[in-house]
């Protein structure tokens, strides 16, 4: 009769701490799976705004046309000429023309 309570009283605690293993493994698996929902919806929202940037990026990068010079090379010329007299150097010529340094000497170069 002693043994078939100490055998109950066993079972029982083996049982009792067996339901508490087991709850955490339920528990456990509802945070596993909670977390993996959670990082798919981050990975979702990750890839929207990846997917904005790049149309924003897209659509802000346009070439830029090309600028139409009306005029004639020997007015080119005479205005490289004009702003060389004043002492100003290529790179400033360029920038006031809006030509390459480039263009600019091959210009000063045309009036020897």
């Amino acid at each position: 009769m002693e043994w078939l309570i100490i055998m109950l009283l066993l079972v029982s605690l083996i049982l009792f701490s067996c339901s508490f293993l087991l709850k955490n493994k339920d528990q456990t698996k509802n945070e596993l799976e909670q977390l993996s929902l959670n990082m798919m919806g981050e990975v979702y929202h990750i890839k929207k705004r990846l997917q904005l940037l790049e149309e924003e990026l897209l659509t802000t990068v346009k070439p830029n046309p090309p600028v139409s010079r009306s005029k004639t090379n020997k007015e080119l010329v005479n205005e490289a000429y004009k702003y060389f007299q004043q002492n100003m150097s290529v790179h400033e010529i360029a920038a006031a023309m809006q030509l390459k340094e480039d263009e600019v000497k091959y210009l000063l170069a045309s009036l020897q």
